[in-house]
């Protein structure tokens, strides 16, 4: 360790959702419902909290200024149509360039701080839902040092599928911290932690600070958590991207060693099971094969290469040597029930047949890591809406439309509706 420099990591990725449709005679594009900003952004942090909670994590704390600053990030997300991190000057609403220069702007002193952002959701719960699949914005939102967080969400009021998320997270007493004199005595110290980047802080004092809440949080740290339910199928895309030479595959399960209780870990085996039959095709990411450098020496995700199954239950395991000692944890969680009939699609060209009134899912099977329909077209006045990239949700009002097609750039469905009389 360096007498005074240290180095840290500010982790910041995005994510996307949203799913756009074209009628054959009018492009039209599926329009969210306007939401309830206000009980959203509430909601946010809710399931955010829920989640940490249910896995025995400390629970985060609001924060006047990370919200500020969240907010104003939002805001210029919406405003500009960029979804980024970064902010360009000279742009509307530019309030600094990166996550740490926005949280100093809004009156925020430490430096040390963790964004996550999600464009283009329905509400909150797809977008907490969205940025756990993605596995370095999950690492992010189950960090052990964090105990604060500010959320920012907005709407373009005249187009409801321009919407923005954002999640800036802080440690309270790093930021305390900042506010002291600046360390003047004798022995090791750091700076670059501060607004004032020549802040002096004891070395001391700033690793009780970092390790306030690691603490308390789990020695080990599973996702999905030990008897989790409903849980997403699949795992798309973020950016940066864990899996660039995949366009769809399925949710992926991580494990992180609270490095408060470990000084080095090393990891044996990982593996998934449905039901006793060992899932085969995954893809183990590391400290070393991440291909984004982002994954620390203690955090790891194994990554189905298909998408899991729906209303399944799964196990996981992990056997890791720990002070030479070999230790095994296992765990199990159940994927999402779907709600409604589900019709899985695997040929083509299908017919599907529907009564009025009826809701039904229409899953379409990805044949390979590709297979995510685009360029979807049906009838304008058709009830259809997408769950997921490969999943649509099918709806049928009575009177309101006869038999109609559903087509893509790799299917063709036939719906025909029966009158319920």
């Amino acid at each position: 360790m360096k007498n005074i420099l240290f180095l840290f990591l500010i982790l910041y990725t995005v994510v996307y959702g949203g799913f756009f449709f074209s009628d054959k005679k009018k492009l039209t594009e599926h329009k969210y419902p306007l939401m309830d900003v206000p009980y959203e952004k509430s909601e946010a942090l809710n399931l955010l909290n829920e989640i940490r909670e249910a896995m025995g994590m400390n629970t985060l704390v609001h924060n006047d200024q990370l919200e500020a600053a969240a907010q104003a990030h939002a805001d210029y997300i919406v405003r500009n149509n960029i979804a980024s991190h970064d902010e360009i000057p000279g742009l509307p609403g530019f309030t600094g360039k990166t996550p740490a220069d926005r949280a100093m702007h809004a009156g925020y002193l430490s430096t040390q701080v963790i964004e996550n952002l999600s464009a283009h959701n329905a509400d909150a719960k797809t977008s907490i839902d969205g940025l756990f699949s993605a596995i370095y914005h999950r690492f992010g939102f189950l960090d052990t040092g964090i105990d604060e967080v500010g959320v920012g969400v907005t709407q373009n009021p005249s187009d409801s599928n321009e919407n923005a998320f954002v999640y800036l997270m802080g440690n309270a007493q790093v930021n305390a911290l900042c506010a002291e004199p600046s360390f003047k005595g004798y022995g090791r110290y750091v700076y670059g932690v501060c607004k004032d980047h020549e802040h002096r802080i004891s070395q001391k004092k700033f690793i009780k600070a970092k390790n306030s809440n690691k603490w308390l949080n789990p020695k080990v740290v599973l996702y999905p958590y030990d008897g989790q339910n409903d849980v997403p199928p699949a795992f798309y895309e973020e950016t940066p991207d864990p899996l660039p030479d995949y366009d769809v595959s399925g949710f992926p399960v991580s494990v992180v060693f609270n490095d408060h209780f470990f000084s080095k870990v090393k990891l044996l085996s990982f593996s998934l099971y449905e039901a006793e039959k060992k899932v085969k095709h995954v893809r183990l990411l590391t400290h070393e094969s991440d291909p984004n450098g982002r994954l620390t020496a203690f955090q790891f995700a194994l990554l189905p290469l298909e998408r899991l199954k729906y209303d399944t239950s799964y196990q996981a395991e992990v056997v890791y040597m720990e002070k030479d000692r070999k230790k095994t944890i296992r765990w199990q969680f159940h994927t999402r029930v779907p709600n409604e009939r589900l019709v899985k699609v695997k040929q083509r060209e299908t017919t599907i047949t529907m009564q009025e009134g009826e809701s039904i899912l229409v899953y379409l099977v990805p044949q390979n890591g590709h297979d995510v329909p685009k360029h979807v077209v049906f009838p304008e006045n058709a009830n259809v809406t997408f769950i997921d990239n490969n999943t649509l949700r099918i709806h049928v009002f009575p009177g309101t439309v006869k038999n109609f097609d559903i087509e893509s750039d790799r299917y063709t469905i036939h719906i025909v509706v029966k009158n319920s009389h």
